[in-house]
């Protein structure tokens, strides 16, 4: 009975033995026999010369490792027990290893180089008196790289429209010398199918995308990569033969009723200084202080009877109010009280009699301006179509009783004469005045955005020059809401375009006649975002940002990179935030791609680069200043043998300290804009103490971003210091 229990314990040990990965048993042939470890102690198992034979080998590998690179040198080593589970010493041991074309052998000694990927089998055998030789194996994973991922759909650096890919089709080919554990697409996971083929579907937003895949091939301690970038918009505004990209609604202007008018008085700080918020509150300083006395003559009537001279004229509390129509403006306004301090004498019956005192009189007034531009071609027009003047009254205040008494007489002299000097002089300031001072309004902004340039130097290479020219062809005048302008911008640049096939810059949305303005505001600024991609596009198609970089390559490094070169295969793109970034506008720049040369071998990485802006109105500008730090990805599309030289995340350090302050510095200056507040020194010219008035251009309320527009709220802020 007890050789009975013996026989099956020793025929169930091998199999147990089997069960490890690292442990290998003979396969060819099984043990006749196996030790009995479970024999009593002091008991002598039955003598019987078949216990010390072999029975066992195991296989181990040196180094121990879950999976070989090519290139690695392997020992492996077979140790061969009897049926006693004892080792046996000094064994003839033959090795035979498979494939043979995956190894090279070492010097005729039982080591071997790796020479491929996949699975190697290390076989070791030892013969016995009688029978089939006892072998074990182990088999070693040799797997340089995590599984290899082509993206084959969407192309890095596509630029998709949204009518024909409503959703993006995700399609590529995942390969490994091992099975294949896991596929992801952008976290979700998918299956593949025979040929290794995996597919999904991708709902894109406007802007650049990122696809990803990821892959396991449950060997690799990483995860195999790739990544693609492109561009889906549902419109593309396309550039010229030259690149030069022509934007008939770059910029958008509404000058609203509280612009001109919003009902209240200006703010009086103290008697010598004065703010104002609106083009009514100018014109009320405009009469307050209208300089009367230098549009009359002295004296203003001369003849033998009559010798009238006008020391002064004072107007005091004027009232103004202006209101737009669909043609341009209407003005209401009243003097309720102006005086003209007078001197000289009047001749009547042989009497002499003097002037000197003084006139006060109320008048009421009453314009109409037109208002047009009709192309970028065209000048403003601007025109006083209407004025209408009006004395109601006069009040004489002089010093001798029979003058005050002529003055009544309805067709006096005296009165006809200073009635017309009233009206005379007024209405000569209010023509000169009022056109003039729109048309200084108007023309000042236009000038400031009619020839702009900057150069863009990134210090390798000649600097491009970016040109932008805007102006004003529509000005549109709304009853009661506002004076509404279009503006057409010209964007080209110094060099040659070189994506001829890009199908031009991305549009938000697609265009709308319809303008996104807020209603009841002074001043709108509205930036199509479109303009904004312009600028990138232009840079972009210009070459900045595909480049030789090899003079940014830092010590020591610079001694084994041969060349560095990077491509931009997207133009930056602005677009809102997605992912709740605390920022106005997210900047990418996608897909970069680097390259770097060798002795013996290239290595090309993808990077995506974001960074956050606000968009604000300071300093006569309406620009955007981007955030000090950039969100960097970097990663590796291909090496030519093996792992690359330097990883991502030394690359990254790289970019950061490198590239990304060259590239900020050179494309953060075209993205502002001078919006300087109107020059209305002219305004001297018919009151000195109005050439002290000081228009800024003060923004409102934060941006919004509506129908493709950035939107800025302001408002332009006067303040009058006087003597």
């Amino acid at each position: 009975m007890r050789r009975s229990l013996q026989t099956i314990l020793f025929a169930l040990l091998p199999l147990a033995l089997c069960g490890p990965a690292l442990i290998a048993c003979g396969s060819d042939t099984e043990p006749t026999g196996a030790p009995n470890e479970d024999v009593d102690a002091g008991e002598e198992p039955d003598a019987d010369p078949s216990w010390e034979q072999p029975a066992l080998v195991r296989v181990e590998l040196n180094p121990s490792r879950l999976a070989y690179a090519t290139g690695t040198r392997i020992t492996p080593r077979a140790t061969v027990f009897d049926g006693l589970n004892r080792p046996i010493s000094g064994a003839d041991i033959t090795w035979e290893v498979s494939p043979a074309e995956a190894v090279e052998q070492q010097d005729d000694e039982a080591r071997w180089f790796v020479r491929q990927e996949g699975r190697v089998t290390f076989k070791a055998c030892v013969a016995v008196d009688a029978g089939e030789p006892v072998c074990g194996s182990t088999d070693a994973l040799v797997d340089n790289t995590p599984p290899d991922i082509l993206i084959e759909s969407p192309a890095p650096g596509a630029q998709l429209l949204a009518a024909d890919h409503p959703s993006v089709e995700v399609r590529g080919a995942v390969t490994d010398p091992n099975s294949i554990v896991s596929v992801h697409v952008n976290g979700e996971a998918v299956e593949l199918d025979g040929e290794g083929r995996f597919s999904a579907t991708y709902e894109p937003h406007f802007g650049i995308n990122s696809v990803y895949v990821t892959a396991y091939d449950g060997v690799q301690n990483r995860e195999g990569y790739a990544q693609s970038d492109f561009i889906w918009a549902p419109a593309y505004h396309p550039t010229g033969e030259d690149g030069t990209l022509t934007l008939e609604d770059g910029l958008i202007l509404n000058l609203g009723q509280n612009f001109f008018d919003d009902g209240q008085d200006p703010e009086f700080l103290s008697e010598s200084q004065v703010f104002t918020d609106d083009l009514a509150d100018i014109l009320y300083l405009v009469l307050r202080h209208l300089d009367l006395n230098s549009q009359l003559p002295d004296p203003v009537v001369d003849s033998s009877a009559l010798v009238l001279r006008v020391l002064d004229v004072n107007v005091n509390e004027p009232r103004v109010e202006l209101d737009l129509t669909d043609e341009g403006l209407q003005l209401f306004a009243q003097i309720p009280n102006l005086v003209a301090t007078t001197a000289g004498g009047l001749e009547l019956n042989d009497q002499s009699l003097s002037l000197e005192g003084d006139l006060s009189a109320s008048l009421a007034i009453y314009a109409e301006v037109r208002i047009a531009k009709n192309s970028a071609e065209d000048d403003f027009e601007i025109e006083l179509e209407r004025f209408d003047l009006a004395l109601e009254r006069a009040t004489p205040n002089f010093v001798s009783p029979e003058v005050n008494a002529v003055f009544e007489l309805a067709n006096s002299a005296l009165r006809t004469s200073l009635e017309e000097m009233i009206l005379e002089s007024v209405n000569l300031s209010f023509i000169d005045t009022l056109p003039q001072l729109l048309l200084d309004l108007f023309t000042s902004l236009e000038d400031a955005m009619a020839a702009q340039s900057f150069d863009l130097d990134l210090g390798l290479g000649e600097p491009i020059a970016l040109n932008f020219a805007g102006q004003i062809s529509q000005f549109t005048p709304v009853h009661r809401e506002g004076l509404e302008g279009v503006i057409r911008a010209e964007l080209s640049t110094s060099a040659e375009p070189i994506f001829e096939q890009s199908p031009g810059v991305a549009l938000m949305s697609e265009p709308s006649p319809e303008l996104p303005y807020f209603l009841s505001s002074r001043l709108q600024l509205g930036l199509n975002l479109a303009l904004i991609n312009g600028i990138f596009h232009e840079v972009w198609n210009a070459g900045l940002l595909t480049m030789d970089i090899s003079e940014m390559i830092p010590a020591p490094f610079n001694n084994l990179v041969q060349a560095a070169r990077v491509e931009g295969k997207l133009p930056p793109l602005i677009a809102p935030p997605t992912a709740g970034e605390p920022y106005d506008l997210m900047v990418h720049l996608g897909q970069l791609e680097i390259e770097l040369t060798y002795p013996d071998r290239v290595d090309r990485f993808g990077v995506r680069l974001s960074v956050g802006a606000n968009m604000g109105l300071q300093a006569g500008e309406i620009g955007l200043e981007l955030a000090d730090e950039p969100s960097i990805h970097m990663w590796l599309i291909d090496a030519s043998i093996g792992e690359p030289q330097f990883d991502a995340n030394a690359l990254e350090t790289l970019m950061y300290e490198q590239l990304w302050p060259e590239i900020e510095g050179a494309v953060g200056e075209g993205l502002s804009f001078a919006v300087p507040a109107p020059d209305l020194s002219s305004l001297g010219e018919f009151s000195p103490e109005l050439s002290n008035l000081q228009l800024t251009l003060e923004q409102s309320q934060p941006l919004s971003t509506r129908q493709g527009f950035l939107m800025v709220d302001a408002n332009f802020r006067g303040e009058l210091v006087l003597p």
